[in-house]
């Protein structure tokens, strides 16, 4: 674990791949689940309204969004994502389905490469000098 300084606040504590705090973390469930609640009982109600009605910034709605918790498609927002990629326009998260599918087959393709190497390593696929006295 590493000591890093909060994202959010700035005090320092153990990283375990996490960029805020654990106390940060709370909050920012806490809001997240004060802007769910809102959107369940008003759907597509526009950032602001949600903004101001929960009290919760509309720059973390958006985080929100970014970060695939909260769909697009149930808020009317003037902001519009983009994919990270090729730019088209996503309702949530970074990467557009194509492009997540595309990520997803290349990692898989470099990770059946990794596994091929490892085999080609394998003591049956070499001939040793003891070997050949053997067949003699």
């Amino acid at each position: 674990m590493n000591l890093i300084n909060c994202k959010e606040c700035g005090k320092v504590f153990a990283s375990a791949g996490t960029k805020i705090c654990p106390d940060c973390r709370r909050s920012e469930e806490e809001q997240f689940e004060l802007v769910k609640e809102y959107l369940w009982d008003n759907p597509n109600s526009t950032v602001p309204a949600v903004s101001e009605a929960t009290g919760v910034e509309e720059k973390m709605i958006i985080k929100f969004i970014k970060e695939d918790r909260l769909q697009s498609e149930g808020l009317d927002i003037d902001y519009t994502l983009k994919c990270k990629s090729c730019g088209k326009e996503i309702e949530s998260g970074i990467y557009c389905e194509n492009c997540r599918n595309k990520l997803v087959s290349d990692f898989n393709t470099k990770e059946e490469k990794k596994e091929k190497k490892k085999d080609k390593g394998k003591k049956s696929d070499k001939m040793f000098i003891s070997d050949r006295f053997k067949r003699d």
